[in-house]
């Protein structure tokens, strides 16, 4: 007989895996996976508000320069009136230089307001992976605002949206079906074993054989990564609730600014541009007709170009607290 003999050995070995091994080790794995969901909701929240800043920066850009084009056109029918009532010698030629003056400042705002609107519109390209120049074209109201929210409703939806929070939610799920696995991998796992054995003489030519064997965990019973990973989800629960505490004042906080802004935006559009604009216009009015100096109708249309330019930022910001607003709760406002 020979060293080698058998020739040849053939061997089947059949692991049974025992207490829940094979779904613990699938239920991990999609827990895990779900990590790779949050992963992903975290990037849509910060597309989401930046894409929303800078859309309403954009529209926010073509209001400025319709609010330009407007004082412009405002401006030049002073200067047109001045100049009248400079021909007919009725107006002192100071008057005529102090509108063309006022005509000068529209143009470069006008000029200014379209060079913003060129910047905001290459940002938002920039999100939405266009070249900086292409032109693009945005449809909607920036003084448009969503419904009215409470603070119950943004809550509700924080604490069950929130990204931060959904994924301690999720590696706290992780390391709770890593414990289950670790703990049913103490069960011994039995083998079972076939095995044929050819080409062996002078004793046989083939035969046949099998066995079972068990490794019996004595000294290895998972204990320190166990541990460890109890030890973890402890850690994760007691920062999951910091970062609620963190999103519960950071709601409060962004809900009461966002309606501030609400009703700072509803004051300009209901009682203050529209009466700077009725004084502008009766300021007009009674300078052409010579009752009142040109110190009047500057003055107002002072008032009008300011009180719209502080309008028109008033609902900017109101869309930007609404975005960060968004981004806390981690789903849109509708």
């Amino acid at each position: 007989m020979t060293r080698d003999a058998p020739h040849q050995v053939f061997t089947f070995d059949l692991p049974v895996e025992l207490g829940g091994r094979r779904s613990r080790r699938i239920d991990l794995a999609r827990e895990e996976l779900t990590l790779a969901d949050v992963d992903l909701q975290t990037e849509l929240r910060a597309v989401r508000r930046e894409l929303r800043q800078t859309f309403y920066t954009l529209l926010a850009a073509d209001e400025r320069v319709r609010l330009a084009e407007s004082l412009l056109d405002i401006s030049t029918r002073f200067r047109d009136a001045a100049q009248a009532r400079f021909d007919a010698g009725a107006a002192p030629r100071l008057e005529v230089l102090q509108a063309d003056l006022v005509v000068t400042r529209a143009e470069t705002d006008l000029e200014l307001a379209r060079s913003t609107r060129a910047a905001a519109q290459a940002t938002l390209n920039a999100v939405l992976n266009f070249a900086p120049a292409q032109p693009v074209a945005v449809t909607g109201d920036v003084y448009a605002a969503p419904s009215v929210i409470t603070y119950e409703q943004a809550l509700g939806q924080a604490l069950t949206s929130n990204v931060d929070l959904v994924s301690l939610d999720r590696q706290i799920a992780v390391e709770q079906r890593r414990v289950e696995l670790l703990r049913a991998e103490r069960t011994p796992v039995p083998v079972f074993s076939l095995h044929a054995l050819f080409n062996n003489p002078p004793d046989f030519n083939a035969g046949t054989g099998a066995a079972v064997s068990v490794e019996l965990p004595l000294f290895s019973r998972n204990q320190g990564p166990i541990a460890e990973s109890i030890a973890t989800t402890a850690q994760l629960r007691a920062r999951r609730e910091a970062v609620r505490r963190d999103v519960e004042n950071n709601v409060y906080g962004t809900l009461a600014r966002v309606e501030a802004e609400r009703r700072q935006l509803d004051a300009y559009q209901r009682r203050l541009v529209p009466t700077a604009t009725d004084l502008e216009s009766l300021a007009q009015e009674s300078y052409q007709a010579g009752r009142t100096s040109v110190l009047g109708v500057l003055e107002a249309q002072r008032s009008v170009r300011d009180l719209g330019r502080e309008a028109l930022q008033a609902a900017l910001d109101l869309q930007l607290s609404i975005a960060e607003l968004e981004e806390i709760l981690g789903t849109e406002i509708r």
